[in-house]
């Protein structure tokens, strides 16, 4: 998925203009790469997140548009508000062509485990991997049959299926497993002895 987005250059640095820039409807971003020396750049906050919502779960690269040349890019990292969430800065990097780059593509679970329906339950640990090829080769997801797994069955990365790429993730990495279910054993009150009595002493 490809997407066209305009921006400007800044000159804005401190935390004081950056707010500033923020408050008015923009995000700060950094753009670089190959053959490219880092910019400062400014994207309209409103185009990009209308752009941002529809990118979920895909892999997305931006046709940034800036002073009459266009930068094929990849959205590398976004900084995120704490509380609100909202994305306070990007990085994009200029994505060369032809050259492998590193992206984290979904792993797409088929079919329905064995041990889901023998009173176990699928536990998910990792959703996406890691993985290094050229642009063209990069998938929208890497499939993996769970169906045969049975309660106490594990997946690693070292499962997933070959291709025209590298997993960079390490293999021994658990993706997915089923667990038994919990069973909830009712505490049992302990028996409380009756206050034993000390025996009278003789008189005498």
């Amino acid at each position: 998925m490809i997407f066209k987005i305009e921006a400007t250059q800044r000159e804005t640095k401190n935390k004081v203009d950056l707010s500033q820039l923020r408050q008015n409807g923009f995000i700060p971003a950094v753009l670089y790469g190959h053959e490219v020396e880092p910019m400062s750049i400014t994207l309209n906050k409103a185009e990009f997140m209308k752009l941002y919502k529809k990118s979920f779960h895909e892999i997305v690269f931006y046709e940034i548009q800036l002073a009459g040349k266009e930068y094929h890019t990849l959205l590398k990292e976004r900084q995120m508000h704490p509380v609100t969430r909202e994305i306070l800065h990007i990085d994009f990097m200029v994505i060369p062509p032809h050259q492998e780059i590193e992206v984290d593509v979904p792993i797409k679970f088929l079919g329905t485990a064995i041990g889901t329906k023998t009173g176990g339950f699928m536990d998910v640990i990792q959703r996406t991997v890691k993985i290094l090829c050229v642009e063209d080769a990069i998938p929208d997801g890497i499939e993996i049959d769970i169906s045969h797994l049975e309660v106490g069955d594990v997946l690693h990365v070292s499962h997933l299926p070959q291709g025209k790429w590298t997993v960079k993730d390490n293999p021994d990495n658990a993706i997915v497993t089923i667990h038994a279910k919990k069973i909830e054993v009712e505490p049992v009150a302990a028996e409380i002895a009756p206050e034993e009595t000390k025996p009278e002493e003789d008189q005498q």
